[in-house]
């Protein structure tokens, strides 16, 4: 066995350890991830817990946000969702909600959005066949 079966065993051995390697590595998510269910968190659908004394819980949607405070139940949480034309927080009390055809995770099958601005709101349920959510349908009421 010659120097070229050797180097060509090395080189294999080599490329054998560094392909998964760089397969992890290639395929680790960039973007933050749910408290809840570990799903990349995609900008516009992002939801906030703050509790008091705790720090700032996060979340890919607004369903996993009530499912987190259902088992969590935490004093005093302020929830700030994402306006979804701004990209800007909202404190849920504040925002808009529509039930609509659009899904924002299909693991949850999550199909609340949330509006700083009422027009907005009523566009994207003209839009996408939805609804005002109002009073008790509120998330987080």
């Amino acid at each position: 066995m010659g120097r070229r079966f050797w180097i060509s065993a090395l080189a294999v051995a080599a490329l054998s350890v560094a392909l998964p390697v760089l397969g992890t590595w290639a395929r680790k998510q960039r973007l933050p991830q749910c408290a809840l269910d570990g799903v990349a968190i995609v900008p516009i659908y992002a939801v906030e817990v703050v509790a008091r004394g705790e720090p700032t819980h996060r979340f890919c949607c607004i369903r996993c946000a009530e499912y987190w405070l259902e088992k969590e139940s935490p004093d005093s949480a302020v929830v700030n969702v994402t306006d979804e034309v701004t990209g800007k927080p909202v404190d849920s009390a504040d925002a808009y909600f529509v039930s609509s055809a659009v899904v924002t995770n299909a693991v949850t099958e999550n199909h609340v959005h949330a509006f700083a601005d009422r027009a907005d709101a009523e566009q994207h349920a003209a839009q996408f066949r939805g609804r005002l959510l109002l009073d008790k349908e509120r998330p987080f009421h």
